[in-house]
């Protein structure tokens, strides 16, 4: 690789070139995170990896909070038993907290990776998670008479928050993996991103070369 030389390919095919001799596994798998996470510089790479990780941590923590303060607040625990696994209310904010902590994952993961079967069990677990997530407003309104609609509504609300929160947490903790992963194997190659202009380029920082476009 050479100063001047015109780039039009993206960051990951400039990855791709100037480390020849790595695993090609490893870069295909770079190059999935450059062109899906898009660091544009490698103090940017850092920024986002130190951003995102921090941000996950806080939403699972808030998630835990509220399960810990709001779950079972006023709430009879032998009423509205889930029909799935016959699940009580604890136990069911429970089983969402885990089912979008783990779909997320499998996600986030088998998207870089390029795997089917992960993405597979993680639609069925957010087809389990939502399922959760409406049935005490939907038996609250025409299946049964032990919750009232008001319980019903408030159950499936904090359900809901916690559905949610987990799932964008643990996106962003995955997330925050993954940059890792790409910030050790770019520094164990010698290689850093630059960004100049108007594209993306991948520079050898060991001879400092800088790709312009």
């Amino acid at each position: 690789m050479t100063d001047g030389v015109a780039m039009e390919e993206s960051p990951a095919e400039g990855v791709l070139s100037g480390i020849p001799n790595a695993n090609s596994t490893d870069l295909e798998f770079a190059e999935r995170i450059i062109e899906r996470l898009k660091p544009r510089n490698q103090q940017d790479l850092y920024n986002k990896a130190a951003r995102q990780s921090k941000l996950g941590g806080m939403l699972i923590t808030l998630m835990v909070v509220i399960w810990w303060l709001f779950i079972g607040v006023g709430d009879n625990m032998d009423e509205g038993i889930s029909v799935f696994f016959n699940l009580d209310f604890g136990q069911v904010a429970l089983a969402v907290m885990a089912l979008s902590l783990v779909s997320a994952i499998l996600t986030e993961f088998s998207r870089d990776v390029g795997k089917i079967l992960p993405s597979s069990a993680a639609g069925g677990m957010l087809i389990l998670a939502g399922l959760y997530v409406a049935e005490p407003l939907v038996a609250s309104m025409f299946i049964t008479d032990f919750l009232t609609f008001e319980e019903g509504t408030w159950r499936t609300v904090r359900l809901g928050i916690l559905w949610g929160g987990m799932s964008v947490g643990s996106k962003q903790l995955v997330n925050a993996l993954l940059l890792n992963w790409l910030i050790k194997f770019l520094d164990s190659n010698g290689i850093g991103i630059d960004s100049t202009g108007r594209g993306d380029s991948v520079h050898d920082m060991a001879s400092t070369s800088v790709l312009e476009d």
